[in-house]
């Protein structure tokens, strides 16, 4: 019987990615996400390269449409191994400027919707007996951030907290817990951002010199998920190109005299 791994948000981009590689690596993929047709579009390509693909409405931000959608993936499946939390959502605004209510729905998708979901899979996970992996998909933007990214920056810097305490809790149980930081990808949430103006000023930035591709965070999703990574938990993983690193300024030479 193959591995069977939850996604949220895995109706486009960086959720839609791992999805497919995760197929290609042999698993059967349970496709969650908020828009019913998103999710099915996502199994149907799976399907149409021979994976093994079923789609589910999970609404994140809900711990009911979290719980049931999980249940129902065990249901069909049998098992679950894998769960990758994906789903997020983007607000730029300043922080003084936020209402109670779009505070609530920053965090209650991009922070305690990966503890919905983690707390309605470990069940399941702990019945294999003989491990699994939790993936949490966090931002470089959990520790450098920019004007009107606070509520996003928060949420992500949460995620990094959140995943170093749930390590330590499950352990025992075999299953490891880390998280991916992308830095800055080309995704269809993120393409309106990218103007020729900003995109020009982040490939200066980047150490690497080019914008990110979804594929290439599925691809550390995907080894996370592997016998590979078996003794590495608790782990933020930045996919940035560098950017991170880089405390250079721009079109200024250090050392000369």
């Amino acid at each position: 019987m193959s591995p069977v791994a939850l996604v949220t948000g895995a109706g486009s981009g960086i959720g839609q990615a791992s999805a497919v590689v995760l197929a290609r690596q042999g698993y059967a993929v349970a496709v969650t996400d908020l828009r019913e047709d998103a999710a099915a579009a996502t199994a149907d390509q799976i399907l149409d390269d021979d994976g093994t693909a079923q789609p589910y409405v999970m609404d994140v931000s809900r711990s009911d449409s979290v719980t049931a959608a999980t249940a129902a993936v065990f249901e069909h499946f049998g098992r679950l191994d894998v769960l990758v939390n994906n789903a997020g959502i983007v607000l730029q605004k300043n922080l003084a400027e936020l209402s109670d209510g779009e505070w609530d729905r920053i965090l209650g998708t991009n922070l305690t919707g990966a503890f919905y979901a983690a707390r309605a899979a470990i069940p399941y996970i702990r019945r294999g007996q003989q491990g699994g992996r939790i993936i949490n998909i966090s931002s470089i933007l959990s520790t450098v951030t920019r004007p009107l990214n606070g509520p996003y920056s928060s949420s992500k810097a949460g995620m990094n907290g959140f995943t170093r305490a749930l390590a330590l809790e499950v352990a025992r149980d075999g299953i490891t817990v880390n998280a991916v930081a992308p830095g800055h990808i080309l995704t269809p949430l993120t393409v309106p951002m990218f103007t020729p103006a900003i995109t020009r000023a982040f490939e200066e930035r980047i150490p690497l010199g080019m914008l990110g591709q979804a594929e290439w965070i599925a691809d550390v999703v995907a080894f996370l998920a592997s016998p590979q990574a078996r003794y590495i938990t608790g782990q933020v993983i930045f996919v940035d190109g560098g950017y991170n690193i880089n405390g250079d300024l721009p079109n200024l030479e250090f050392g000369g005299q």
